[in-house]
């Protein structure tokens, strides 16, 4: 029987059960905190799959990217950063990006439609038992600003150019991107950012991005814009975003992401005019770790096959 494979998660259990017919002959340990993990690779897994969440202390995870019999690390989800550094030449992560891109699009085209609606303030006004219809823009003939032109930022531009939206992308290296037809380099936001009437973030956090949203490229953005941000809290500076919200510049703004999680309650943010928040769930559908777990398994097949994994990360 080959080496056991770990599964960290907090949903271990029930992705070991669903696993267990589709991986016939694999023997899966599943650990759901630092609890149990040291017994757990004491066992000399050579695989592990981990799903981040508040209850898996990072050096849980990094204890196991660091187990010495470990050849291949598979992360749910697209996001790597926090797992540190690691040798590539003895370890494979690999990760799940694109595999819930579809949600979040609709996610973040909804997060779209209620800002530019103004659902925040009808909400608000329901509370108050206060009747006052108003007239707002609608999305077709907006323009969008893409920044981050992954799988989920693709999805996004492709379901938002249906709606009638002029898109444009933005991408490390201004190359064309599926469905996108205008695309600008990073290097180069500062000049579009101007052009857009809605800009939504799909970065992913490295040196370059982090703050790249600070009160400067709040500025550069149009009176009443609205700004999105379902990607990496490290990629805005939310005293920034506070003030731009505050003072009106922004006309409203959708964060699913926070440098704080969760969001304390005392935290400000809450009572931000213009505001909405989601507790960093925006693409988890129902039986979103499964999702993860069946593309896990087709790695598990190719990886005892001989034949080359999806979406390993560069390192």
């Amino acid at each position: 029987m080959p080496a056991p494979i770990l599964i960290l998660a907090a949903e271990a259990e029930e992705v070991a059960r669903h696993l267990g017919p589709r991986l016939a002959g694999e023997r899966l340990i599943a650990v759901t905190g630092a609890d149990g993990l040291d017994a757990a690779l004491a066992e000399g897994p050579e695989i592990a799959f981990t799903i981040r969440h508040e209850t898996i202390p990072l050096d849980a995870a990094r204890r196991a990217l660091a187990h010495p019999g470990l050849r291949w690390l598979q992360v749910g989800g697209s996001g790597y950063e926090w797992l540190g550094d690691w040798d590539p030449s003895r370890l494979t992560v690999t990760n799940a990006v694109g595999v819930l891109a579809p949600f979040l699009a609709e996610t973040t085209i909804g997060a779209m439609l209620a800002l530019s609606f103004g659902m925040p303030r009808y909400r608000d006004d329901q509370k108050a038992r206060r009747w006052s219809p108003g007239t707002f823009r609608p999305l077709a003939g907006q323009n969008l600003l893409v920044v981050g032109a992954g799988a989920i930022g693709r999805e996004v531009a492709r379901r938002a150019s249906a709606l009638g939206l002029d898109v444009r992308g933005v991408n490390r290296s201004g190359h064309a991107a599926g469905g996108i037809a205008a695309m600008h380099p990073l290097a180069e936001l500062d000049r579009v950012l101007p052009w857009a009437d809605i800009v939504s973030c799909h970065l992913r956090l490295t040196p370059q991005t982090a703050g790249v949203f600070d009160a400067r490229r709040f500025s550069l953005m149009k009176p009443g814009a609205l700004f999105l941000n379902s990607a990496r809290a490290g990629c805005v500076v939310e005293p920034a975003l506070s003030k731009a919200l505050a003072s009106g510049h922004l006309g409203g703004a959708w964060c699913d992401v926070f440098a704080e999680e969760p969001l304390p309650a005392d935290s400000p943010l809450w009572d931000l005019p213009g505001l909405m928040i989601t507790p960093h769930c925006a693409d988890q559908i129902d039986g979103w770790a499964l999702r993860f777990a069946e593309f896990f398994a087709g790695n598990v097949e190719r990886y005892r096959g001989g034949k080359p994994l999806e979406n390993v990360v560069a390192r």
